[in-house]
């Protein structure tokens, strides 16, 4: 906590510590301040005003107080609070993370004639922490060839995502969709926290857990298999407790979806695939195809490095970190995490199903993800790393490729969505892994080596 207030300009600034990674910032507005921006906004209004039975100019200041006083007011307080944090934080050296929060919700700041404004925010910093030398770190690249085998099976990726839809009435099974309404209840509260009309379900393999609203039900296969349109199941879990809404949190819910459609795919033949992309032949479909996997093995070699040097840096540094994810901070980690889905080529319902098992995750997995994001955002800051609207635009024709849509309706649609600057920042936390990548040893593996290495570490986390 600081020992005395700092003071600038007719701003008062005092900066406490609110926990880990967390401070709060107290500001006091002096009255003088305070009224020689009123003053000056009076003096404004009183040369562009005009009223009927006054020349323009000359309207008494009563009536521009009876008329404009309060609104007048309301956009002074906003202009002295956006003001003093700005300077506080440009004097006080602090580079806050994510949306500032009232440290009272509830106290809402007001103007008062010959009085102070006072008020204080609360935010999220970078912890201290000190990077390891990363020319120390050894990372592994596995080396992959794009077999005959890996094109036959993305051609039946490509064959299902370009089929027919057959509308059913019941008898569901794997891979099938549906669309319905879904309603998630509190315990037992009677309204619904969360509804919406148009939800989608696919239905697991059998045995393995599905996505539903964002959450991870097991025994969804068994669950529908015997439902028909029309239907309402009704589904009791629990929230999970990394979710991104606090009140979900380790509470027991009741989830109900009443299916108002369904379909199942049939898949294309390659021969439509050939005159759908008007392609002159099978091998010229299949070369498109060897040149695309190609390319996403490069992406993900690159992602396998990054992922190998966040998992080094985290191990070996030391941070202090709070207790769980704020809200704020998990909305803005899945989006994160679903703009990088997006960004390798999944499809809407995969990336529903991921993040499902996101917030399915323990602990553990969520501190260990809190811990690489502050050092993503540390790394950044450092550099001075920065997005441009080119790298955007780029990264967004490259969705859409793989996406089979156009890249002005991708665009069209992240911007709809309020997608466009957790795209931003994907794009920077990448550029910040990458950046670690280049100052590591890369030594080449063979692809039977890294699956083994794979396999080994996964039955050695199973068995811990």
């Amino acid at each position: 906590m600081s020992d005395a207030p700092e003071k600038y300009e007719g701003f008062e600034f005092k900066l406490e510590e609110a926990g880990p990674a967390r401070k709060r910032l107290f500001i006091t507005v002096s009255a003088d301040t305070i009224q020689a921006k009123i003053d000056a906004s009076m003096g404004t209004l009183q040369v562009q005003s005009t009223i009927p039975g006054f020349r323009k100019g000359h309207v008494p200041k009563h009536l521009l107080e009876r008329r404009f006083g309060t609104a007048m007011r309301e956009e002074t307080r906003n202009e002295l609070m956006q003001e003093g944090c700005r300077l506080a934080f440009e004097k006080l050296g602090i580079a806050p993370l994510g949306q500032l929060e009232p440290v009272d919700p509830d106290a809402e700041p007001t103007i008062e004639a010959g009085k102070p404004l006072e008020f204080g925010v609360a935010f999220e910093v970078i912890p201290d922490f000190d990077l390891p030398d990363m020319s120390e770190v050894e990372l592994e690249r596995p080396q992959l060839e794009v077999a005959d085998s890996h094109i036959d099976e993305e051609l039946s990726r490509q064959c299902m995502r370009a089929g027919t839809a057959e509308e059913l009435k019941s008898k569901f099974k794997a891979a099938d969709r549906l669309l319905g309404r879904a309603e998630l209840y509190l315990e037992d509260a009677e309204e619904p926290i969360f509804e919406h009309e148009q939800v989608l379900a696919v239905i697991p393999e059998k045995g393995e857990p599905g996505q539903l609203l964002g959450l991870m039900i097991d025994g969804m296969d068994t669950r529908f298999s015997k439902a028909s349109v029309g239907d309402t199941i009704e589904i009791a879990t629990t929230g999970p407790e990394a979710h991104e809404r606090e009140d979900i949190r380790g509470k027991d819910l009741r989830l109900n979806y009443t299916i108002f459609l369904a379909e199942r795919i049939t898949p294309c033949t390659q021969d439509d695939l050939i005159e759908r992309f008007s392609l002159a032949s099978a091998d010229v479909l299949r070369e498109q195809v060897r040149l695309a996997l190609e390319q996403q093995r490069d992406e993900e070699q690159a992602a396998v490095l990054r992922e190998q040097a966040l998992k080094a840096v985290t191990d070996a540094i030391e941070m202090e970190l709070p207790e769980q994810l704020s809200g704020q901070q998990a909305a803005a980690d899945l989006e994160g995490i679903r703009m990088e889905l997006m960004q390798q080529g999944m499809q809407a319902d995969e990336v529903e199903t991921k993040l499902a098992e996101v917030r399915d995750r323990s602990n553990d997995q969520t501190r260990r993800r809190m811990k690489t994001w502050f050092l993503l955002e540390r790394v950044a800051s450092d550099n001075d790393i920065d997005v441009s609207e080119q790298e955007i635009n780029g990264r967004i024709a490259s969705m859409a490729m793989k996406q089979g849509v156009r890249p002005d309706k991708l665009r069209a649609e992240l911007v709809k969505n309020d997608r466009i600057m957790p795209l931003a920042r994907s794009i920077r936390e990448r550029k910040a892994a990458d950046m670690l990548v280049e100052q590591a040893a890369v030594t080449d593996i063979s692809m039977d080596d890294w699956n083994e290495k794979v396999a080994r570490n996964k039955a050695e986390a199973a068995a811990s």
